[in-house]
């Protein structure tokens, strides 16, 4: 949908267009296939702690098999359990979540894309059983074929602290076990809504935050398929609205490895278990929604996995707006409305030289006609006395286009906030709107829309190239059509600013016309 956007570069109103389809294609492309790899810094560290326990020995395991794929997991043979607020299902083998009911506005969504292989399997060859005895915490266990003890829990997170799966290996024979090189794996893929279902297999990618270097907070990389992401603060699979990410520390894990579709794979450092001995592993995670707010709570960079585009500063200032807007609204919409009249109070002082400038061309038209008959057969001619005209009168022709130009970054950020943002899912405004992250459902908007911008077109000057007057002409049309198919929060702040930019243009037109 936000692809669709190529059109011809001018100086008038399809100017938003144009830039809009380019820059939406150049720096925010859907990542059909991820082409960038991590780059270097600074790992982000976890929480690992190493206890002691008493033991037994056994020869050396072999490392387990990593191909969790090739077991197909039966969700109904798994565990029912609550992780925060979602509803998940645990298998046995390798105590991987095959089922993550995440509470939404509009009910609950599967975030596991793939059932087959679930979320953060680890020993994948491993019979686990739930251990009822821990009352606080999900703990599975499992004893491997050289005696050594797995236990796997789940634990969950508090304010700014992310859950965190824990695993502890303890040594029950009296001779050292290798813990082998296990792995822990996200993907392939995540579940998201209903509605994005289509668009989910292009908006899947395996990406990192890389750490902070050269006065910059680090970036989002999308990883290659086979990368080996050496530094990063986080790493994980997302879509548009959902991410799971994992903080390993680099101390006892080697560099993630990712595979498509989207897959994280974990491979832990061998360890030596000593006799009477234990070893835990700790790994951070977030599994759920992008919502800025909650996100930003964690203070590690999540919320960077947010598309905002390439005015990504931008977008991110104009949420935190919505966000106050609504505390005092209350409705989504009616901040949406709030903030377009707040932008064009900032913007009045740009508007009214915008409107001089086309009030000042309209009275020049008579001349420019009768220019047009004097040179009909030498357009060189044509511009040269136009533009002398021009000066002559002190008129610019460029003049009405600054506003519009200005406001090319502030539509394209509220674009990808409207479109990316999960605060803004499912959120209604009235009537018929029941998502303003959704289309209009009965096209109202965006016909209403192109009805002002036909009546703002009448009301304006008319080019003085044909051609130029004939892609004006069917402008509102094109615009109509574009925007059917956007969010209707866009739609809404887009037909809010046409409409008070219509009653300005009539209000005033009596000082614009003296």
């Amino acid at each position: 949908m936000d692809r669709n956007l190529l059109l011809a570069v001018s100086l008038s109103v399809a100017v938003y267009a144009a830039w809009f389809g380019f820059l939406e294609k150049r720096f925010n492309p859907q990542p059909v296939k991820p082409s960038v790899s991590a780059t270097a810094g600074s790992a982000a560290s976890s929480s690992i702690a190493a206890s002691g326990a008493k033991a037994a020995s056994a020869p050396a395991a072999a490392s387990p098999a990593p191909a969790a794929a090739a077991v197909k997991l039966d969700a109904a043979e798994a565990d029912e359990v609550q992780l925060g607020d979602a509803v998940a299902k645990i298998h046995p083998r390798g105590a991987a979540i095959v089922s993550f009911l995440y509470p939404e506005p509009l009910g609950r969504v599967e975030l596991v894309h793939d059932a087959d292989q679930g979320l953060f399997g680890t020993f994948p060859d491993l019979e686990f059983k739930r251990d009822v005895a821990f009352k606080k915490g999900i703990v599975y266990t499992a004893t491997r074929a050289d005696g050594l003890k797995i236990s796997k829990e789940f634990l969950p997170g508090e304010g700014t602290v992310l859950p965190r799966v824990r695993v502890v290996a303890v040594n029950a024979s009296k001779r050292a076990v290798d813990a082998g090189a296990w792995t822990l794996t996200v993907g392939s893929g995540l579940g998201t809504i209903e509605t994005e279902k289509k668009e989910n297999e292009k908006l899947q990618r395996a990406l990192a935050l890389t750490p902070a270097a050269k006065g910059l907070n680090g970036r989002i990389e999308t990883l290659k398929e086979g990368a080996h992401a050496e530094a990063f603060r986080w790493i994980g699979i997302d879509n548009r609205y959902f991410l799971a990410a994992l903080l390993p520390s680099p101390e006892h894990f080697s560099a993630p490895l990712v595979s498509l579709p989207p897959k994280i794979t974990l491979t832990a450092k061998p360890v030596s278990i000593p006799p009477n001995g234990s070893f835990t592993w700790e790994v951070p995670y977030y599994l759920g929604a992008k919502g800025q707010t909650w996100l930003s709570r964690y203070g590690i960079g999540l919320e960077r996995s947010i598309d905002f585009g390439y005015f990504a500063w931008i977008g991110r200032k104009m949420l935190e707006a919505l966000e106050y807007l609504h505390g005092l609204t209350h409705n989504w919409g009616w901040a949406i409305l709030a903030l377009t009249l707040i932008l064009q109070v900032l913007l009045f002082p740009l508007t009214w030289k915008s409107l001089r400038a086309a009030a000042a061309m309209k009275k020049l038209q008579p001349e420019i006609a009768k220019l047009q008959q004097k040179y009909a057969d030498d357009s060189a001619k044509l511009s040269a006395a136009t533009m002398e005209m021009y000066k002559t009168k002190g008129a610019n022709p460029l003049g009405g286009c600054l506003p519009m130009v200005l406001q090319m970054p502030i539509f394209i950020a509220l674009f990808n906030a409207l479109r990316n943002s999960w605060e803004l899912h499912g959120a209604a405004w009235i009537f018929w709107i029941k998502d303003l992250s959704a289309k209009d459902p009965y096209y109202v908007l965006p016909v209403v829309m192109g009805g002002l911008m036909f009546l703002q077109s009448k009301m304006n000057p008319p080019a003085g190239d044909p051609a130029q007057q004939k892609v004006m002409m069917f402008m509102p049309l094109i615009f109509t059509f574009m925007f059917m198919n956007f969010p209707s929060g866009l739609v809404l702040y887009w037909l809010t600013n046409s409409l008070v930019s219509t009653v300005v243009q009539v209000a005033l037109k009596d000082q614009l016309e003296a």
